[in-house]
């Protein structure tokens, strides 16, 4: 344990915990994670039906519109490390992502695994440690806390991170200790119950048709009152007890049932077409088939299971010929099509809800910190807070953000551990000292995860030069002016202020002092951005804005010309390169994962002709600076190249006040 560190105890190694730890490691305090189960990462694995659905592909706002329970106080967090934060993050760990219908973020090999590995990977190379035994119990001890351990043993912690997670699925070890832990130390407790949970419903309508899935339909809920408390276009199940699938777990988390309410849904099993349309559809398919009985005159409109119950319902003898329908049960069967009613009863047990609703109060938390306004020294992560949204990634989003904030906030300023090499030394004039970090090289060598791994790693500030551009197009877009007119683009450069801190809430871009990190991902600024990237002045202009960031904060910039023109003064220069044939290989198989039909031989050539072109251009060659330390990782992998990087730093930097 290194003299002056913060120790932290992380209770609970599922997404929160293991984002809190290796936040706080990275910052420089020392911490250990207790995890009841052998391995890390139980529930998590078992996410998305072992897919893992990582975060939801949406902005900020977007985002807090989908979480019911509490969403303002998640601003903080979610602002901090947003869904493009989380996305980044994990392609920065070498996690490959896809965006699927629903905005739905998942990991391109299909596997929850590998976010749980990524995890682990992030938190034991940030310094944690992991113990995988019991907490029987949290005291306060001191200023600090007391751990104790189910062998009987004890150990003393400077702060506590509580990352246990709710009710549902205990087996995973989610048994509900963290309410128990933090209520002996004084927290309430908003009674946990179901929430994304199955429902039970009319078992003589639902029991008939278990297995079956109706895609495509508009589900919707309605109160005892008649208010409509739901309604989604989407996807649903039926199973032996009732319903459930994406809209029906979506909304039972606007279902009360603690006070007696009952619900009724009603399916619109034909959302495209409306009344007068769906009838002359039906009569359409009853005069093709008019010597048919009933129950084989409606696959054309109706999935097989559905057709005899639906007749059922509509009190249509199933062996009538469809010429000899009335119009009252052609009435009926068109209202059923439209709006298929069905009692709801009750929800699942909390054990088989995919999150827990309720938990500690958000009253009782931080929201700028998350912690605890009653227990100095104890914070909170994950699913143990009344937060929860809806499905499609929000849960694990809320995880990993509040996560994030709390272990920073966890580590505070006062960690100088071998991940944080962002403190505030001073130069003699007490101006405060900043590392610049310089990554170039050719393209296809890595240099971006490099960077990226390297901020997480030092917890510095990596310039995303995107972003950058992302916040010219925002100001150009809010000024009226169309991203082509060059002129009007350029008399707008130094009207306005751009810069990047690092702060507790994780990395901000600011736009006249404003954080625009959540809106500077849509497909519109994207637009924008990219038409004013192509201005030279712009380019200029954020050369600058580079330069400024540098001289405020420590920071890694990856590039062609970081270290010769940009950051010429930069404390350490890499050149990141590797052999023409690896780098194509690379590029190749990238350009396959997205589809396009080219060739290795094609990606070589093109590469090799790049790089002839960038090395000797008059302007900025792409060439390693002079005091650059050359990096070869033809022979290695990412994680082997970030390892190497981070020794390469430290050693040339060793003795420096940073």
């Amino acid at each position: 344990m290194g003299a002056g560190k913060t120790r932290i105890a992380v209770i609970g190694a599922g997404a929160a915990g293991m984002t809190a730890a290796g936040t706080a490691a990275s910052c420089g305090a020392d911490v250990t994670v207790f995890e009841k189960n052998r391995v890390p990462g139980k529930k998590l694995a078992i996410t998305g039906k072992g897919r893992c659905n990582v975060i939801n592909n949406c902005t900020v706002p977007e985002f807090l519109e989908n979480v019911p329970r509490n969403p303002k106080f998640l601003y903080t967090a979610v602002s901090g490390f947003s869904p493009a934060d989380i996305m980044d993050f994990f392609e920065g760990l070498g996690v490959r992502l896809k965006t699927e219908r629903g905005r739905r973020v998942f990991p391109c090999s299909d596997r929850a695994g590998e976010i749980v590995d990524a995890l682990y990977r992030y938190s034991e190379s940030a310094g944690a440690s992991f113990v995988f035994d019991k907490v029987r119990g949290i005291e306060r001890a001191g200023e600090g806390f007391e751990i104790r351990l189910s062998d009987g043993g004890t150990e003393w912690f400077d702060r506590v991170i509580l990352a246990t997670g709710g009710l549902s699925y205990p087996l995973t070890g989610s048994d509900g200790d963290g309410y128990v832990f933090a209520g002996r130390l004084g927290h309430g407790l908003i009674e946990p119950r179901g929430s994304l949970v199955p429902l039970e419903a009319d078992r003589d309508i639902c029991s008939p048709l278990m297995g079956l899935t109706l895609k495509n339909i508009v589900f919707s809920a309605a109160d005892d009152k008649g208010r409509e408390v739901y309604s989604e276009f989407g996807e649903m199940l039926f199973t032996h007890f009732g319903i459930s699938g994406p809209v029906v777990l979506s909304a039972s988390a606007h279902m009360d049932f603690s006070k007696g309410s009952r619900y009724t849904a009603k399916i619109d099993l034909k959302p495209a077409l409306d009344m007068k349309t769906l009838d002359r559809r039906i009569l359409s398919d009853f005069s093709k088939y008019a010597n048919r009985d009933a129950s084989n005159a409606l696959d054309d409109l109706l999935p097989k299971k559905l057709i005899l119950p639906m007749l059922s319902f509509c009190g249509i003898d199933p062996h009538k010929k469809v010429n000899l329908i009335t119009k009252e049960e052609r009435r009926r069967l068109l209202e059923n099509l439209k709006s298929l009613s069905i009692r709801i009863l009750g929800a699942r047990p909390v054990r088989e809800a995919v999150i827990t609703s309720g938990g500690i109060p958000v009253k009782e938390i931080d929201p700028k910190t998350m912690q605890s306004k009653l227990v100095p020294g104890l914070y909170f992560a994950g699913e143990i807070i009344d937060c929860d949204g809806y499905t499609g990634g929000y849960n694990l989003g809320i995880a990993f953000s509040t996560a994030r904030l709390a272990g920073k906030s966890a580590a505070g300023s006062s960690g100088t551990g071998k991940n944080s090499l962002s403190g505030s030394g001073q130069d003699k004039k007490g101006k405060r000292k900043t590392m610049k970090i310089a990554i170039d090289g050719p393209g296809g060598a890595g240099k971006s995860y490099l960077a990226k791994q390297i901020a997480k790693r030092l917890g510095i500030i990596y310039v995303d030069t995107g972003a950058l551009y992302r916040t010219v197009g925002l100001a150009v877009k809010r000024a009226g002016i169309d991203p082509h007119d060059t002129e009007g683009v350029v008399s707008l450069l130094g009207t306005f202020s751009i810069e990047m801190e690092h702060n507790d809430n994780g990395q901000s871009v600011l736009l006249d002092g404003e954080d625009v990190g959540g809106l500077i991902r849509t497909q519109e600024i994207s637009m924008y951005a990219s038409a004013v990237s192509a201005i030279p002045k712009v380019r200029e202009y954020l050369f600058s804005a580079q330069r400024e960031i540098a001289e405020k904060n420590s920071v890694v910039m990856d590039g062609r010309d970081i270290g010769t023109v940009i950051l010429p003064d930069a404390d350490v220069k890499i050149f990141l390169t590797a052999s023409p044939e690896t780098r194509a290989m690379r590029r190749f198989l990238e350009l396959k994962e997205k589809g396009p039909d080219v060739t290795y031989e094609q990606v070589l050539s093109e590469m090799t002709e790049r790089d002839r072109n960038d090395s000797t251009r008059e302007v900025a060659p792409a060439v390693a600076a002079e005091d650059a330390v050359v990096l070869d990782n033809t022979d290695l992998d990412g994680e082997a190249t970030a390892d190497r990087a981070v020794e390469i730093i430290r050693e040339k930097t060793e003795g420096k006040n940073f």
